[in-house]
């Protein structure tokens, strides 16, 4: 794999403060347009898609007539045998044709969640090293949560959990309490602490500076790899979410934002 080594020794130092200064991810983005190949250049498009993800199931659920789904997805690609369905990344292609094959009516929730599923599935099939082990960790980072949240209802925790890896089988086996819970997922002992948080805004805010520590424990060993560059993409996008939550010239209930933001990054909500 080719370095980058003065592109990546030029990119400013990032920390978890949405109000410091930091470069817009769509600004490093089209920069990458001149120094990635196209097959990189799908990888930073596919971290970046998780944004438009609520809208695509809200479009899909809804049947809206509208022209495009978001800023960068034409509505005529979500129907099977379109010119432009095929442009589309292969999972919002498998959507696709899981929506227009399931017999009887799928609701936002359902199509978020199985959205959420083939997502994952492409980051873990993707073949980088930085998406899979990104894709890993989100993947287990949602089936805790949600396993915590539905410990009580077996039947609703196999329901919620988003399949894909061994962890999700040890999740529908075991509490969440147990010890091989926390030992086959790090992350897992922090995560509960956050989840036993009642201020909503504080415990989604440790949520992503613990993605955020994720990031640097993935790429702890890459020095000036692609996987450096979709690490740093990532981190932009993480604190351009935070920015636009404390923007001083929004006036707006922080409790409904940070309740909105939950239920984009938990399936289950």
């Amino acid at each position: 794999m080719k370095g980058y080594y003065s592109f990546i020794a030029g990119l400013p130092d990032l920390e978890f403060n949405p109000q410091a200064d930091f470069m817009p991810p769509a600004q490093l983005a089209e920069r990458l347009s001149e120094l990635l190949s196209p097959e990189e250049l799908e990888w930073v498009r596919l971290l970046e898609l998780p944004r438009h993800h609520r809208p695509v199931a809200a479009f899909l659920a809804a049947e809206s007539n509208s022209r495009s789904v978001t800023s960068v997805i034409p509505a005529g690609g979500f129907h099977l045998g379109s010119d432009s369905a095929g442009r589309l990344p292969a999972y919002l292609q498998k959507l696709v044709h899981w929506r227009e094959t399931h017999r009887g009516e799928l609701s936002e929730k359902e199509i978020l969640q199985k959205l959420q599923q083939l997502y994952l599935a492409q980051l873990l099939q993707s073949g980088n090293p930085f998406l899979q082990k990104w894709g890993e960790a989100e993947l287990n980072r949602l089936n805790f949560l949600a396993a915590r949240r539905s410990e009580k209802n077996p039947d609703l925790k196999k329901q919620q959990l988003i399949k894909g890896n061994a962890y999700h089988d040890l999740l529908l086996e075991y509490p969440t309490a147990q010890k091989i819970i926390h030992s086959e997922f790090e992350a897992a002992a922090r995560l509960e602490i956050i989840a036993g948080k009642t201020n909503l805004l504080e415990r989604e805010l440790e949520i992503d500076r613990l993605r955020w520590d994720t990031i640097g424990e993935i790429n702890r060993f890459e020095y000036f790899t692609v996987n450096v560059i979709l690490g740093y993409f990532q981190q932009l996008l993480l604190l351009e979410r935070w920015r636009e939550v404390f923007n001083p010239e929004r006036q707006v209930d922080l409790v409904l934002v940070v309740e909105k933001m939950m239920r984009k990054n938990n399936h289950s909500e």
